[in-house]
């Protein structure tokens, strides 16, 4: 199943070429398109992931599939780990992380300095206590241009204690884990991968690949992702 990240959709990215692939190797492929997707206001709270993946797992069900491997592509990692840490869903067998951003809040100090990350938090929860949690206010992402959200999607997402935390959810991921990171990749602080290995400290099955000449979307390595993800998942995932 391929969870996309930040602004994007089912149809982005490599996901059509990687689905295509692992169909031809017998592998069902399933693409959702999270409720925030592609670039408009963001009004929901980052713990509705856990129901828009549940859909999708309950959708392979129905189709006869029992072992699922989850894979997220940037803020999708995020979305994956928060999934398996709140459901402890026995069928994912397997998951994969592509480019993760790690913790949002940390991103945003990371690209503006502590002081603004926190000016964005405190102007949201002031938002919240005066009612107006369900409003829309400016967020500037840096690179990523400006968005709108709602102070409640702010605080779930980005907040410093917001359960969008990877560091804190792949401690509960007892399943293989393969980190892929593109060493092109600007979008990201470099040890993000390292950092996932580290907070995962109880789980002796997990692999970080880095890949030369990858940019955070692996736009010029795509068949390098596609043979590393399908050669892994082959590897590690029971028949």
């Amino acid at each position: 199943m391929l969870v996309h990240g930040y602004g994007g959709h089912f149809y982005g990215a490599y996901f059509p070429l990687l689905a295509q692939a692992a169909a031809n190797q017998g592998i069902t492929a399933l693409a959702l398109n999270m409720r925030d997707h592609d670039n408009g206001p963001k009004v929901s709270d980052f713990t509705d992931n856990r129901t828009d993946i549940a859909a999708g797992v309950d959708h392979l069900h129905s189709l006869g599939i029992r072992k699922i491997v989850l894979l997220g592509q940037s803020m999708g990692t995020n979305r994956v780990l928060y999934y398996q840490a709140a459901a402890a869903d026995p069928s994912i067998v397997a998951t994969v992380l592509v480019s993760g951003p790690g913790n949002l809040f940390q991103w945003n100090a990371w690209q503006f300095g502590p002081e603004k990350a926190q000016q964005s938090v405190d102007d949201a929860r002031r938002m919240c206590t005066a009612g107006h949690d369900t409003e829309l206010m400016l967020v500037d992402l840096g690179p990523l241009g400006k968005a709108l959200y709602t102070p409640r999607y702010l605080l779930s997402l980005r907040g410093p204690d917001a359960k969008s935390d990877p560091y804190k959810n792949i401690s509960n991921v007892k399943n293989p884990v393969l980190i892929l990171q593109g060493k092109a990749d600007k979008l990201i602080e470099t040890d993000i991968a390292e950092r996932l290995r580290k907070a995962a400290i109880d789980n002796p099955k997990l692999t970080v690949d880095y890949v030369d000449g990858a940019d955070h979307a692996f736009s010029q390595q795509q068949s390098v992702l596609m043979e590393r993800v399908l050669g892994w998942i082959k590897a590690v995932v029971p028949e």
